[in-house]
Formats: structure tokens, sequence, C-alpha cells
């Protein structure tokens, strides 16, 4: 027995050497253990991520459906219950730094600047890829009375005057405006306001590369033939008078225009330009102090000058400016097909990268009837 003994009494020892070893670390445990609990019973919870009402976590679980089935119906599990986060959407750690769990706007914000050069002129379906016209290229006009310069003068059984007009063939072919990115075919499907959005910014980008052809295309390499170079030049008085403004300019170019016998219909200048003008203001005297001339803060409404509408481009260079006649006598866009948006996958591997190719594009011509419909100059 006294073997046995000895053995049950060492056996004691060790066991007590041990718990008195591992006693500190056992309390420590213990207290965390329990400062966990305390802080479960205390937290809130924040539901939606940080939005809406607080609830406490025992709320939460209690108050949820699946819970109040699990205990009515005697059921073995209540499966998950969502009980969101135990955090504002914003906490700031020890460590100084910020972490956010960030609510996601739905929408991308985006500039789209205003483009109406196209809708100061008539646009025509096309039916081909060539667009031909004629243009007057030279005119005499001997109209005068019967026996006119003859002496006596003889009213009967004379020539009349006879006039002339010369005509030019044109042709203007169709040009393709287009551009594609791609895009992963998941990102895609998986968020359709993310889709919408680039469908919508890749037609914007097109639109935004018309605007600058129908003002600025110089007629080659691919380009349409914009207004601008198409146009007249503008005639500028020599010398240019005292206190010549921008809206004296325009003025001039309208009647420029008039004089070749059109009608102007509308002005094309750059923002900057414009800016310009409407802050034109009255010398100060002791009747005016500095009033504005041509613009009212106070008043709203469409652009306009001398009674033409007036399209403020980005696409007009500052310092200059288009005067013309917008109509189909002046020139005229012919549309063979309007803007499209194709999507597809057969673009190189992107069937098996998953990914798809986005295009945009349209076919169009522009044909400027009369140059001298229109007048372009620099202010």
């Amino acid at each position: 027995m006294e073997p046995m003994e000895e053995a049950v009494n060492a056996l004691g020892n060790d066991v007590h050497a041990f718990i008195k070893e591992h006693k500190s670390e056992t309390i420590e445990t213990n207290e965390r253990l329990t400062q966990v609990e305390q802080r479960l019973s205390k937290s809130t919870v924040y539901a939606n991520g940080g939005a809406g009402e607080i609830k406490s976590l025992g709320e939460l679980v209690t108050e949820h459906d699946q819970f109040k089935s699990f205990l009515a119906e005697g059921r073995r599990s209540s499966g998950r219950i969502p009980i969101t986060s135990f955090f504002k959407k914003t906490a700031i750690v020890t460590d100084g730094s910020l972490y956010a769990l960030p609510q996601r706007v739905p929408d991308i914000t985006a500039i789209y600047l205003p483009l109406r050069v196209r809708d100061l002129l008539v646009s025509t379906p096309a039916t081909s890829n060539i667009v031909e016209f004629v243009r007057e290229s030279s005119n005499t006009n001997a109209a005068a009375p019967q026996g006119f310069g003859s002496s006596p003068q003889v009213y009967e059984n004379v020539a009349k005057s006879e006039s002339a007009l010369g005509f030019q063939l044109m042709a203007q072919p169709i040009q393709t405006l287009a551009h594609w990115i791609p895009a992963s075919r998941q990102v895609l499907e998986d968020s359709n306001a993310l889709q919408a959005f680039v469908n919508r910014r890749m037609l914007y980008f097109l639109k935004l590369v018309e605007e600058n052809q129908l003002l600025n295309g110089t007629g080659s390499n691919g380009d349409l033939t914009g207004l601008m170079p198409a146009a007249s030049p503008y005639q500028s008085p020599s010398p240019v008078p005292m206190g010549e403004t921008k809206l004296d300019s325009i003025r001039r170019a309208i009647g420029q225009v008039e004089a070749a016998g059109f009608s102007a219909t509308g002005v094309v200048v750059n923002p900057a330009d414009w800016t310009d003008i409407c802050l034109i203001k009255e010398s100060g005297t002791y009747i005016f102090s500095g009033e504005y001339i041509y613009s009212d803060p106070h008043a709203a409404g469409p652009p306009s000058v001398w009674g033409r509408p007036l399209v403020v481009s980005s696409k007009m260079a500052v310092g200059s400016f288009l005067v013309g006649d917008f109509s189909v006598a002046g020139a005229e866009i012919w549309d063979r097909m309007q803007s499209t948006l194709e999507i597809s996958r057969e673009h190189a591997n992107f069937f098996v990268l998953n990914m798809i190719a986005i295009l945009c594009e349209q076919r169009l011509a522009l044909t400027v009837y009369q140059p001298t419909a229109f007048v372009a100059g620099n202010f």
C-alpha cells in the first residue's frame, strides 16, 4: 500500500502545482469572457449598417421572425438570424486611422455639356453612302427693262438682257463616327445602373464628337465638312472703330449674311465669349452707374443675341464666332444611320474571357449649300 499512497500523493502534488501555475492565466481568461458577455449584453446594433433604429443584440435576436418560429414550432434550429453591424458607420480605432462602412450612391455623377448645334440645322434621312448636290458657283444678273440702254429708247422687237448662272456638282460622303470600350460581362449583368450609365455615357461621347465635327470638321481624313471651314470669312471694318464690342462684331456679321441674300437664323459662340457679352456695362455717369447693357441678372430665358437664337458651345474656339442661315437654304444634315449602341462578345478572345465590347456609332454627312450663308470670324 505504501507505494500506492506515495504515487497518489505525488499525483496530487503535481495537480496542485499545475493549478497554481496556470491560475493567473485562467483568471485572466475568465475576466476576458466576462467582459465580452457584458459588452454583448450592453452593446447596441445599428440596423442597416448604422441607419435607422438602434437596437440591442438581444432585441434583434428575440424579435426576429425566425426566432419566434423557433420557439413556437419547436424547431431544432432557428436558422441564421441577421444582426447587421455592431458598429456605427464610422469608427475611430486606437491607431488614429478612420475606417468606414460606406453607403454606395446608386448613380454616378458625370459632366454633360449642352450640345445644340444640331438643333439649329435641318436633318434629313440619307438613302445612300454619298450625298450629291448642286451648288451655284457664279451668277450674272442682267435683268433690266426691255430695250434698256438703246438710243433712242426702243420698247418692242428688241432682244432682252441675258443673265447667267454657273453650277457645280458637289458630293459629300457619309462619314462614320464611332468608338467602343471593353467591359466585364459580370459587372454589367450584376449592375443595371452601371450598364445604363455606360450606355448613356457612350452616346454622349459620340454626340460630343459630332458637335465638333459639325462646327470644325476639315472635310478630309474622314471628317465632315464643318460649318466654320466652309463659311465665308468675316469682313471686319478697317480700321476697327474705337470701343468695338463683341456684340458689334456679331451684328456686323449678321449684316454680312443679309447682304448675301440670306437670313441669319442662329449664332454660335464659346462660353467664355458669351460671358463677356453678358457682362458689358454702361460707363458710370450721373444717369447710369454701371448697369448691364445686354443682360438682366434677374431675368432668365434662352440665350439670344440681336433677336437670333444663340448656341453656346464648348467646341467653338474661344474668340471665334459663327453667324449663318441654318435653314435648308444654307446647310443640311443627312443621317444615314442615327446613333446606335451594340453589345457583342465576338471580339478577339472576349468569349472565353467573359468580356464584352460596347460599340457606339452613327453615320452622317453635312452639306453646306451656300458658303456665303455663313460668316465665321474672330472677335
